[in-house]
């Protein structure tokens, strides 16, 4: 029972659904709330997007610690409700148009995906980590637009590539290593999962994380097409981002491919 419950509440931060609704509302609508100021919601939500992991990873820890592994049958059922959780959000991505709902279904998608690892073998930290931590440059990015035009939404303002080059290829930038493309900490993760484990159900591990994989490209390109590509509206102001924040929004970016190769060699 005790480790019914510590699987339970790890649910919570690593989102199975229906229990993914609390963190999804968390990052959609509650760092987003007109109670805090502008300057706090995107910290706020960076900061849910990066603990909210590390305590489902702690409780699950703690149910290592208290015999998990003893109960077999249990750690396959949370890894299937993982896998299906994963594979449902992956689907529900390719109709969300709005930036905030796009990252919160991303991120239930990609950490439910820590739960099939962790039956094969896998220690949690390092997916929970590099899935992430791949997300925040799309979240800064998205609440650029969210200042620039009242929203971040699909189709609303197309052409960015256009008229604003340098935040489009920041932006292209960060959709890749939010789906966890080669270098960013996600790829790593993705890999872990795969390839980590020692267990003997690489077959059920593979199947919900290749096709949440490709659901991600596929969502992928419908956000990039409908935000960065296009004929550009002539009623809206486009300003691009200026050198100084560019460079750091950059930066960001690059010192994650750092953070996810220190992960794979176990630097950190």
């Amino acid at each position: 029972m005790t480790t019914f419950l510590l699987f339970f509440f790890a649910g919570l931060f690593l989102p199975l659904y229906p229990l993914s609704i609390g963190a999804n509302l968390i990052l959609q609508k509650g760092a987003e709330s007109d109670r805090l100021p502008i300057w706090a919601r995107l910290p706020l939500k960076a900061a849910a997007i990066v603990l909210m992991p590390l305590i489902g990873v702690g409780l699950l820890n703690l149910a290592v610690s208290r015999g998990a592994s003893d109960h077999a049958e249990m750690v396959s059922a949370f890894a299937l409700w993982g896998g299906l959780t994963s594979v449902l959000y992956a689907f529900r991505l390719l109709t969300a148009r709005d930036g905030q709902i796009w990252v919160g279904q991303l991120y239930t998608s990609a950490l439910a995906l820590v739960w099939v690892g962790f039956a094969h073998g896998v220690a949690p930290m390092l997916p929970a980590l590099g899935l992430a931590t791949s997300l925040l440059p799309l979240v800064f990015l998205m609440g650029v637009l969210t200042r620039r035009f009242g929203i971040a939404r699909v189709g609303l303002y197309p052409g960015l590539g256009v008229r604003m080059p340098v935040f489009s290829a920041l932006f292209v930038a960060a959709v890749l290593v939010a789906v966890a493309v080669p270098f960013s900490p996600a790829f790593f993760a993705i890999a872990d999962i795969a390839f980590g484990g020692v267990g003997s159900n690489e077959l059920l591990t593979l199947i919900p994380l290749s096709l949440a994989w490709l659901l991600w490209t596929w969502a992928a390109i419908n956000l990039l097409t409908g935000i960065v590509f296009g004929a550009p509206r002539e009623d809206l102001a486009y300003t691009d981002l200026k050198r100084r924040d560019a460079l750091l929004h950059g930066g960001g970016m690059l010192a994650l491919s750092v953070f996810g190769i220190a992960l794979v060699e176990g630097v950190l």
